[in-house]
């Protein structure tokens, strides 16, 4: 009898295995390769130069994750499915915090899988309706908003023509933004600001994103100049940007944590303040480029 028992017992977990094996065997994915995601400005006047490093993917209604850019995503589903992709963008210049770029619409689009095969697809995003542009600069007229505030004798600013790589991507010339250092060893600073004061931003804890492409070899403190009827005048130092060397890098801030709250009628403008000491031996220009301040209505 116990013989018997033993059997059985043999039997039911080689059937238990096999079966496992099996089903695993027959499990054969479809894979959906994102390498980037392209952005269409063309419904606020803008360019295309975006930087999602992140996006959050939903297949037919149901949450799978969030994924960096690019990702090669592997999936049990065939045929037409529908996919949402919700970007998100590095905040603050950290590698560990990322946020909804609320700005954007995320995609809600059909993609048809087949098992055993990759799909390549780029999600196109486009801007919301209700996204509010309060300072869009890329320079390309030859003009700026972006003026010296404070500038001394022999420091220059203009408009310039310089290679343009982001990522390896918008590969090209581009007109930005140039601030430059009189080359002497002395102690110089710089203030650059927006020519508007902006005064009609969200007080009630809406995302007030500021980006832009900055090339360095110095360290830049973003700032806010806050004008309040209760407080008058105040300099807000917001986020130090380390010298990005020979490469161009794109930084998103979200303005929320300095503006929520403050009272009725306040104003703002948004400042850079360059330091250059003594001893600096590097690159005396610095470049400014695709200049953006967003928030939803």
């Amino acid at each position: 009898m116990r013989k018997h028992i033993k059997i059985a017992i043999i039997s039911l977990l080689v059937l238990i295995t096999f079966e496992g094996c099996h089903t695993e065997k027959n499990f054969i994915p479809s894979y959906l390769k994102i390498d980037s995601l392209n952005v269409d400005a063309s419904s606020i006047g803008g360019n295309n130069v975006q930087q999602i490093t992140t996006f959050q993917l939903y297949q037919n209604k149901q949450f799978l994750g969030t994924y960096p850019v690019p990702s090669q995503i592997p999936l049990d589903a065939e045929g037409k499915n529908n996919f949402i992709f919700a970007p998100y963008v590095k905040l603050n210049g950290s590698s560990q915090t990322y946020g909804n770029y609320l700005v954007l619409n995320p995609l809600d689009t059909f993609i048809t899988l087949s098992r055993n095969n990759t799909t390549n697809f780029t999600p196109k995003l486009v801007y919301r309706n209700k996204a509010k542009i309060l300072w869009q600069e890329d320079f390309q007229n030859n003009t700026s908003t972006l003026i010296p505030i404070s500038l001394k004798k022999g420091d220059t600013t203009e408009i310039v023509s310089r290679p343009f790589a982001l990522n390896n991507r918008f590969s090209g010339n581009t007109k930005c933004f140039a601030a430059t250092f009189e080359n002497i060893d002395s102690f110089k600073s710089m203030d650059l600001g927006c020519f508007d004061v902006f005064k009609n931003l969200p007080l009630d804890g809406v995302s007030v994103y500021f980006e832009f492409d900055v090339k360095t070899d110095l360290p830049i403190q973003v700032a806010l100049k806050r004008n309040s009827p209760t407080n008058g005048n105040e300099y807000v130092p917001y986020l130090v940007i380390n010298p990005t060397g020979s490469v161009w890098k794109r930084f998103y801030i979200d303005l929320i944590y300095d503006i929520q709250g403050q009272a009725a009628g306040t104003t703002f403008q948004i400042i850079y303040s360059i330091d250059k000491s003594a001893s600096f031996s590097g690159s005396h220009e610095i470049l400014f480029d695709n200049i953006r301040l967003s928030h939803l209505n």
